[in-house]
């Protein structure tokens, strides 16, 4: 009560000024200060309590201090829906959301593999191979074409009025088996060295891709061409190979570790 915030002056009587028994004059001005002061306290209180709440609770739309508050531990999280509860749980690192084995959220990576493969096959290593198969090849078709020009410079006085030129045209038909046969012979050689070679690189291309992945917790490689990217295609077929090949048609730059698998294999 108000009238205990002021004690009686004199000692040999209990009360107080403001009470009845006071003077009025001494009444008035007790009644009076006991209203200042608890009004003065109830203000400090106040402004005491207020600017506690404003020091604990951020203003809205304050930025200048992001929340550091951490839900969890815990074993699952369960979150209410029409269609029923969603428990949320980890599963051997990724974000589990049910119990079949696809029920995961996965990370995904994307990576443009024409882009590496054609570095690849563009290497030293890889080219040496070829290189060498086409100089043999080279030299050996230069045999031939000295043989047709001299078997030509022998013949050049046959005319198919010749009696010699059923045999003369039956040598130089063989002669152009035995180039063609040769011919088909040596495109397979370069088509089986590009084919291993190609499978060698792809294979490369595998474990440098496993390797980033494993780095980055990236549980699912794509393969990709930029959107970006020009179209080399000068045929309609080609121009929708071009399309084929893009995979994507939006998509966020975070998820192209190219650069890194290329990285990796030292490109």
């Amino acid at each position: 009560p108000r009238t205990a915030l002021v004690p009686h002056i004199k000692k040999e009587k209990k009360g107080h000024w403001c009470t009845a028994k006071a003077p009025a004059q001494f009444r008035a001005a007790s009644c009076s200060a006991a209203r200042m002061y608890s009004t003065a306290s109830l203000l400090m209180t106040s402004s005491i309590w207020i600017h506690q709440t404003e020091a604990i609770t951020p203003a809205i739309g304050d930025d200048t201090e992001p929340a550091t508050e951490t839900l969890g531990p815990a074993d699952e999280l369960v979150l209410r829906g029409k269609s029923g509860d969603l428990t949320l749980r980890e599963d051997d690192g990724d974000l589990a959301f049910g119990e079949d084995p696809t029920a995961r959220a996965w990370s995904i990576g994307a990576v443009n593999v024409p882009k590496l493969l054609s570095l690849l096959m563009e290497s030293d290593r890889f080219g040496e191979d070829r290189k060498e198969i086409q100089a043999t090849a080279e030299e050996q078709n230069a045999t031939f074409e000295a043989q047709f020009q001299a078997f030509q410079e022998e013949h050049a006085d046959v005319t198919p009025e010749s009696p010699e030129f059923p045999e003369i045209q039956a040598r130089f038909q063989a002669m152009m088996q035995e180039y063609q046969t040769w011919q088909k012979g040596t495109m397979a050689i370069q088509q089986r060295l590009g084919a291993e070679q190609i499978e060698t690189a792809y294979r490369e291309l595998i474990e440098a891709v496993d390797i980033v992945a494993e780095k980055r917790r990236i549980d699912i490689v794509t393969r990709f061409v930029p959107t970006s990217d020009p179209f080399q295609a000068d045929t309609m077929e080609l121009a929708g190979e071009q399309v084929r090949r893009r995979l994507f048609l939006r998509y966020p730059d975070a998820i192209d570790i190219t650069e890194a698998v290329s990285a990796e294999l030292g490109l």
